[in-house]
Order: C-alpha cells, then structure tokens, then sequence
C-alpha cells in the first residue's frame, strides 16, 4: 500500500475532487493525472487508500472471474435485517450489467421467453426520405427555423399556417440538387408539408425584398447557437447541485463534460416542462458509486420536500457564463425519474419489496422486456439521510438477473412498472451502449487533450458576408451540419466537414413513416455502405434527445 502520509493536504484534496466530479473515475487513471499537475509519482493503492479513508473506496486491479464474492457488510438501518442488492465489480462490461433482486413469490415455472419482434406501427403515409432528417433534428433542438419564422412574420406582418414549412424548405433546398420531381417528394417529406418547389422559391424572392432581413436573420442565428453547460440548483438551505445540459445526472460541480451541453432552446424547454409544469425530470442514472452522493440526495429533496425548496436556476454556458437566472415557485412538488446500476450503492440500499417479473414491450422500437415491481431505500451516510422509492427491475430476457432499476416519486398509476419504464425508455432507449458512451465521453473531458473543445461557431468559416438572403440560410445550414457532427455522430467526425458528412449520412435513403403520434425513419443504405455502426450511433443519440416535431409527433430514427 502507498505510504499516504507522505501525500500534502493538496494532493489528497485534488484526489477527493477529482472523484466527486468523476465518480467512476479509476486509480490508475489518478495516478496519471497526479504526475502530469503535481509532477509526483503517487501509486494506485495510495489513491485507494484515500479513497477508503473518504468512503470513496472502489475495487483495485481487475476483477477476478468464478471468485466468489464476500457477501457486503450490512449498514444498519432498521431493527429488521432486510434483503441487500449484492456487490458487481465496477470494471464489468455495462451490457453484461446484472443485477440479483430476491423474488417472494417465484413462479414454479417461468413462462417462455418472447422472441424479439418487429417494429409494427400502424401507418398513416409513408414516403422516402433522406439523412438530412440528421439536420432537421439539430434545427429542433436549436430552434433556429422556429425563431427565423418569427422574425419573417414580424418583419413581413404576415401569418400562414405554411411558413414554417416554407422557411424549413429555404434551409434544406441546397441539398437537393436539380430538384426533380423525386427529389422534391424527399425535400416535403422533410418539411412535413406537400409545398410546390415553386412556392418555396416565390417565398424566397418575396424575403429577399427586406433588405433588413439578412442581417437579422444572421443575429439569430448567432444568437440561437450558443450552448448550455449545466443548471444550478439553488436550494432554500444555501446548498447547490448542478445538472448537466442533456440531463445525464446531477453533478457537485459545473464543470460537466462539454459532450453533455444542449442548446439554449432546448434547456428553455426542460426547464418549463419538467420545473414549472408537471412533466417528469428524467436522468439517466443516479451519480456516485460507493454511496449516493449528497448533492444527489439534496436535489432529490429538493423536489420532494418544503422544507428544502429549490429556490432557483441559474443557467451557464459552455464558458460558464451565466446566461439566465430563474425563480421558482416554492413549495411545489416535482418529479424525477432515474435509473441504478447493479454496482451502484451496494452498502447503502435495500430491497423492500419486490414483484414477479412479467412481459412488457416498448412499441416504439418493438423492444420485449421483462419488468417487476420494486421498492429500495437509499441512504446517504455524509447526511444521514434515507429515502424510499418505487420502482421498476428491468430484464431484457427473462432467465438473466436484473440489468436496471428504474425509481420515482411518480405517484399512484403513473408509478406502475409499465407506464415508469415507458417513460425512462422514451428518453433513454438504449440502456447498455448509453453507459458506454457516457463513461467513455467522461473519461475523454477527463484526460485527454481535446476536453477543453466545445461546441462553437467561432470554428466555423463562415460564408461572404455580403447582403444576400441566401448565404444567411447556408451559413445556418452549416451549423446544422456542425451541430449533428458534434453531438449525434461518433468522436472523429467533430473535424470532418460538411461534404463528407452528407455523403455519408445526410444523402442515405429513408422510409419515412408517420402515425400514432410518432415519425419513424427507417434508412435503407446500400449493401456497400461502410459506414453502420456510426449510422447506428446516431440514430442512438437523436432517440435520446426526445425531439418533436412540428406536427407534435415524436421522431424516432432506425439505421
């Protein structure tokens, strides 16, 4: 073991910093990042020696396979011994994630398994399309089309149901090349409206008479691009949390992965949705990894309690600056939804209750999964503070133990096991590969060279800037383009450019499918494409930004 007296209170506190922000963060990964600031060699078992002392404690070197595990020590929380989640190694491979719930009433025969189904969705049309749905999706998140449209309708004093559409169709009219008759059933496919070719040029013409507009065209634009780091939390006790851009999960600091940050208008809308009306705050996973952390409890009971009310937010972009602050209506109870992993707080929960895992399937992406009833309580030993909620274990097959828990303070019918993991799986659909992305983009802001890069237009060359409306709507395109390749496709294509991106993604043919609330997308690449697994990755990242469209349908994309 390190001699760790020999470590100066800085070090250590650099150590315990470094943990509390990162919490799956690894010895070794310290051990490097404690050279290269304090220029000293500290050896692994000396970080974990701190960590024990801190109660940050986490397994050293790699698991062992076939050992069998000590069962873990049980902190005393009631009279009455209760059934305890066992201890998974951390460095277990996240789709291979189970997690072993005890079962009172365990049929004598588990029923068969279900076989994997078919997406089946009862279609109202059905017309091609193309991957420039990737840049439709980045404009709904930064709403630069819906904010264009207001300007026209104030600058023009004009209103049709039809501008939106139109405005959208002035966006995307370069990337349809000599549009064809064909090629113009793709471009409304896209918009979502059957508007002529011909109409979407007299509308440009009509535009390109304000002579005004241009230049306020390109002030929204500019204006629309910025980006939200993380929320603060304020609390009426003095204490603070902070939530990533994307939701992921509360943070003890700003300084969350810039990968993580969101758009302006899009944070706007988590905001009024899920703190002002009564729509539910869902995270992807509750922080921590011995024990959950305070911040994590305080914001929980921020929500649910009036005698620690959230007072405010406070909203900082990717440089932290703050860029709006917000009161909030005291003594109003909100909701969260979260999920736990099986390797998460193993000394600080208990089972309850828990249920017959019964059949379930998730429409939207024709998923068959497995779900139980559950109740855990958590405590948080730095506080000594303890809740109990309810919840859903998951199963993606029936014969394997438990890949998650999903909790809630939802209450009466809507905290049914069912309508709970329609609600996490709307947002979060693709359990195991998310906690792949989300740990490696931690351990890249972590410890490589590209952490301080985020997303910005001042990268971007941007067109001549003459008076021409058109080069207005092609620089707006480009940060379309900039956006998809810096949030929904995979890490190298940050520094691709805009015609690799479209001949690999934004030309790709599509099925589009519209009806029972939602849009699907469905692409047909040909036999020689290259490039699935990135395709794959970003249908991925758009299904988890929830994005609705114009027609309040919700886009779902399948590679």
């Amino acid at each position: 073991m390190g001699v760790i007296h020999k470590l100066k209170l800085e070090v250590k506190q650099f150590i315990l910093d470094e943990k509390k922000a990162n919490p799956v963060i690894s010895c070794r990964s310290l051990s490097d990042l404690i050279l290269q600031r304090f220029k000293i060699e500290v050896s692994k078992s000396s970080v974990n020696s701190i960590f024990k002392e801190a109660g940050l404690s986490m397994p050293v070197g790699r698991t062992l396979r076939k050992k069998k595990r000590a069962k873990p020590e049980v902190l005393p929380l009631e009279s009455k011994p209760e059934k305890l989640l066992p201890e998974l190694p951390l460095e277990s491979k996240p789709e291979k994630l189970l997690l072993e719930l005890p079962s009172e009433n365990k049929p004598e025969k588990q029923p068969e398994e279900l076989p994997k189904a078919d997406l089946q969705i009862q279609i109202s049309s059905e017309m091609p399309c193309t991957g420039a749905i990737f840049l439709k999706a980045a404009d709904y998140l930064i709403g630069g089309s819906c904010y264009i449209t207001e300007l026209i309708k104030n600058s023009l004093s004009i209103d049709s149901d039809d501008l939106l559409a139109k405005t959208e169709g002035l966006i995307y009219l370069p990337l349809f090349e000599k549009p064809q008759q064909s090629r113009i059933s793709e471009l409304q496919a896209l918009i979502g409206r059957g508007i002529s070719l011909e109409s979407i040029m007299s509308y440009g013409n009509e535009l390109q008479a304000v002579k005004t507009l241009e230049r306020d065209i390109t002030q929204v634009v500019e204006n629309t691009s910025k980006e939200v780091r993380c929320i603060k939390i304020d609390l009426s006790t003095g204490d603070s949390a902070y939530i990533d851009g994307q939701m992921y999960t509360v943070w003890s600091t700003p300084y969350t992965p810039y990968d993580f940050s969101t758009t302006i208008y899009s944070a706007s809308s988590y905001v009024d949705n899920h703190f002002n009306n009564k729509a539910p705050l869902v995270l992807f996973t509750a922080p921590g990894y011995n024990a959950p952390t305070k911040e994590f409890f305080n914001f929980i009971l921020g929500l649910e309690s009036q005698s620690r009310n959230i007072t405010g937010l406070k909203i900082y972009g990717n440089k932290l600056e703050e860029l709006n602050s917000i009161y909030l209506e005291g003594g109003k109870k909100r909701f969260f939804v979260f999920a736990m992993w099986p390797w998460q707080f193993v000394n600080y929960r208990k089972v309850k209750k828990i249920g017959e895992f019964k059949p379930f399937h998730f429409e939207p992406l024709g998923l068959n999964l497995y779900l139980s009833e559950i109740e855990i309580e958590l405590l948080q030993p730095e506080t000594n503070q303890s809740l109990t909620l309810k919840g859903c274990a998951l199963k993606t097959q029936l014969s394997e133990k438990t890949r998650l828990v999903i909790l809630s303070n939802l209450i009466f019918e809507a905290a049914q096991p069912e309508k709970l993991a329609n609600i996490y799986l709307s947002h979060w659909p693709n359990l195991g590969e998310t906690f792949q992305d989300y740990s490696r983009k931690i351990e890249l802001f972590t410890y490589t060279g590209n952490s301080q890069r985020f997303f910005s237009t001042e990268c971007m060359e941007w067109l001549p800037n003459v008076p021409h409306l058109k080069i207005a709507f092609a620089n707006y395109l480009q940060i379309l383009d900039l956006y998809v390749r810096w949030h929904f496709l995979p890490e190298g294509f940050k520094d691709k450019d805009f015609p690799t991106a479209k001949e690999q993604f934004y030309g790709l043919n599509a099925i589009l499918k519209r009806g029972d609330g939602r849009t699907l997308v469905k692409f047909t690449p040909p036999r020689d494409y290259l490039s699935l697994k990135e395709l794959e990755y970003a249908c991925h990242r758009i299904n988890e930004r929830e994005i609705v469209l114009a027609d309040h349908s919700r886009l779902w994309c399948l590679p």
